[in-house]
């Protein structure tokens, strides 16, 4: 039973966190295709197209941000300096994708910050693209094929620079670089919320089981969550917890003072269940401070319900 569960769990962390991080872009256009034209108004009054950039340079970044956004704004430095060191083979083609940024908003912003290359409006030239978040930079090369995407900021000092001297080589073959995506931390997030849900089902099992209450029902959660929570912490704690819990899972649409009550209603009331825990089980107050710490005590349950030590619940 133990080698079946550390296997399921092993299955479980492999396909949540190995996801290639070069996967496709997902914004519409993929790296080695034809870069829709398009044209965009610009904050001098004029236009910028495309195709009548490609006959004069040898690459356009587009480079969609918004006037709001931190990351673009400490990424510009480093853009402005590239190209005005290479201004006469590449263009840098920044758009605002918020529909609150208007001419006026980012021709503000273009002089506030010091900045030289052609600004303005995304407006609907650009709809054929689903940018998932700002900044996000495409790389279009002197054929008008989509040579590099990169979706977050460039961080990295001189990984601008350096992604444009690959472009701007005479080595260069067109062959695409692979899409570049900023760490994101929601896989992570539903990799433990799943750990955990898999953690509670196995220790309930595991528990009811010493308690001679088993059936599989105990594998399903929430159906026999008070008979769980009245044998090991004689109360609704439990119960009130993971219902926080999983309405917090599916909440991220209603208001953030609602949403961060939900998500911290398990911490608080998990503080008596972990010291009830190890209590049942006959450990100490540092067992029972660990067990507080969220994942920890899905884990602590587990283990306990597995393992070979008498079972008390409390009276």
């Amino acid at each position: 039973m133990k080698k079946l569960i550390c296997c399921l769990l092993a299955v479980m962390m492999i396909a949540v966190f190995c996801a290639g991080a070069y996967a496709d872009s997902g914004i519409g256009v993929e790296p080695g295709e034809a870069m829709p034209d398009f044209t965009v108004s610009l904050t001098d009054g004029s236009t910028a197209t495309l195709s009548a950039l490609l006959k004069e340079k040898d690459l356009v970044v587009l480079n969609v941000f918004a006037s709001w956004c931190g990351p673009c704004e400490r990424e510009f430095p480093d853009m402005e300096e590239v190209y005005q060191a290479n201004r006469d083979r590449m263009v840098i083609l920044s758009v605002s994708g918020d529909p609150e940024d208007t001419m006026d908003v980012i021709a503000a912003y273009k002089d506030s910050h010091g900045l030289s290359f052609p600004m303005g409006p995304a407006g609907d030239a650009l709809d054929f693209l689903t940018v998932p978040g700002f900044p996000t930079t495409i790389f279009i090369d002197h054929d008008g094929k989509v040579g590099f995407i990169k979706v977050g900021a460039f961080v990295n000092p001189g990984d601008f620079a350096g992604k444009v001297g690959t472009f701007l080589s005479a080595s260069y073959d067109g062959k695409p670089l692979a899409t570049e995506k900023a760490v994101s931390i929601m896989p992570y997030i539903f990799g433990a919320s799943l750990l955990t849900s898999l953690l509670l089902i196995i220790g309930r099992w595991g528990l009811l089981r010493k308690a001679g209450k088993p059936g599989w029902h105990s594998l399903i959660p929430f159906l026999n969550s008070y008979q769980e929570y009245a044998l090991c912490w004689n109360g609704w704690f439990g119960v009130i917890a993971d219902l926080c819990f999983v309405v917090s899972l599916f909440s991220s649409g209603v208001l953030g003072i609602f949403y961060y009550v939900l998500m911290a209603a398990p911490f608080l009331l998990g503080i008596p269940q972990s010291l009830r825990l190890a209590k049942a089980f006959g450990q100490g107050k540092l067992v029972a401070v660990l067990l507080m710490i969220p994942g920890l005590r899905e884990i602590g349950r587990c283990v306990l319900g597995l393992s070979k030590a008498q079972y008390r619940p409390i009276e």
